[in-house]
């Protein structure tokens, strides 16, 4: 029985400890898919704002460039768009900046070109007015080229500065990723080895269980063993009020054998005794020694008559043991006294004191033969 739930503990433990496993496995893959996309998140704004932004100091260089050439061309649409544009850009990358978590000493620099560049905006429309009034394009072109470096070195440095910081942070929680699946698999170790304790503990546990309810002589039940497998039989036959019988059994001159022979020999004999007796019985009875010489056997749901017949056949069985099977040069009989009760009769205490009547009957009477209480 305690190997069954011993199995059954075994295994819940392994499904416990499989179903945490895999629970942990489940948490590290979501929070990895969650930090991948946490770290993009991060940036991904930011870096968008400043790639479009990027495109201004393009399309002001080909605006001036088209100044520039033998048949100047003023695109007024395009300027006008680029003065509106640039400062929005401007603010949502100083917006952006602001809130990431980079270093604010990293993208001063690139801010401040940014700031000019937002102060020069004003006397950029200025200019413009005064090419469109039919003034020479040279203010405007020495302006919006010294607004368009500005502006390709500030967002060519905050690319750079967010990627790199990017790049970074994605590494650090690569890192703590693989440092909390680290982590839980140590978790499940310790786990795993508890449980593993704590079965070793339950095995150690019904193993002195055990041999507190065994001989160890013999390894029958012991008298702790009889009495608490007697209780849960009385109990079982006032629910079922089926008769419970008990045999206690005596072997003829035993103290003669041991004295004679010796310790070593009568214990030779003890165990070959307890062997025929268990070669007898059925599944469902119990055997136990309880003294020296002396055994007892409970037979649940049997009456008297089957419990007679289960002692007759140990008696002529132990008297048919021989030599070799005792593991001594002797002989040896057994002697009986069976006594059976139901419902309340069936309680140890009253069926053991008819028992003990019956045996001494038996030894009275020449040994070697069953009495009946």
């Amino acid at each position: 029985m305690s190997q069954r739930h011993y199995r059954a503990l075994s295994w819940q433990m392994a499904l416990g400890f499989t179903l945490l496993a895999g629970v942990c496995a489940l948490a590290i893959g979501f929070y990895m898919i969650n930090a991948r996309q946490h770290v993009g998140a991060n940036y991904a704004a930011l870096v968008a704002d400043v790639v479009r932004a990027q495109q201004h100091p393009v399309l002001l260089r080909h605006t001036l460039d088209r100044l520039q050439s033998p048949t100047p061309q003023l695109d007024q649409e395009r300027l006008e768009n680029l003065l509106w544009r640039i400062p929005q850009h401007i603010d949502g990358v100083t917006y952006g900046l602001e809130r990431s978590q980079l270093d604010s000493g990293a993208y001063a620099s690139a801010l401040d070109r940014l700031r000019r560049v937002e102060e020069q905006m004003p006397e950029l429309q200025h200019h413009i007015d005064d090419v469109l009034g039919g003034a020479a394009p040279d203010g405007l072109t020495r302006l919006g080229y010294v607004i368009e470096n500005e502006l390709s070195w500030a967002y060519s440095e905050l690319n750079e500065l967010i990627h790199v910081a990017a790049a970074e942070q994605r590494l650090t929680m690569e890192r703590l990723t693989w440092a909390i699946g680290a982590l839980v698999v140590l978790v499940l170790m310790v786990v795993g080895g508890l449980m593993l304790a704590l079965l070793r503990l339950h095995r150690e546990r019904e193993a002195v269980k055990r041999l507190s309810l065994a001989d160890e002589l013999t390894g029958l039940g012991n008298r702790r063993y009889l009495l608490e497998v007697a209780g849960r039989l009385h109990e079982q036959s006032l629910r079922n009020n089926q008769p419970l019988s008990i045999a206690l059994l005596d072997l003829d001159l035993f103290k003669e054998l041991n004295d004679s022979l010796g310790h070593p020999a009568g214990d030779r004999v003890l165990k070959a005794f307890a062997n025929a007796i268990q070669e007898e019985i059925r599944q469902a009875d119990f055997v136990a020694r309880i003294g020296g010489e002396e055994f007892c056997i409970l037979m649940p749901d049997t009456p008297s008559e089957g419990a007679f017949e289960l002692a007759e056949r140990i008696r002529h069985h132990i008297a048919g043991l021989t030599e070799p099977t005792l593991g001594a040069p002797t002989t040896l009989t057994v002697s009986l006294g069976l006594a059976t009760g139901q419902g309340q009769g069936s309680h140890f205490d009253s069926l053991y004191s008819r028992a003990d009547k019956a045996l001494y009957r038996a030894k009275a009477n020449g040994r070697n033969c069953t009495r009946v209480a």
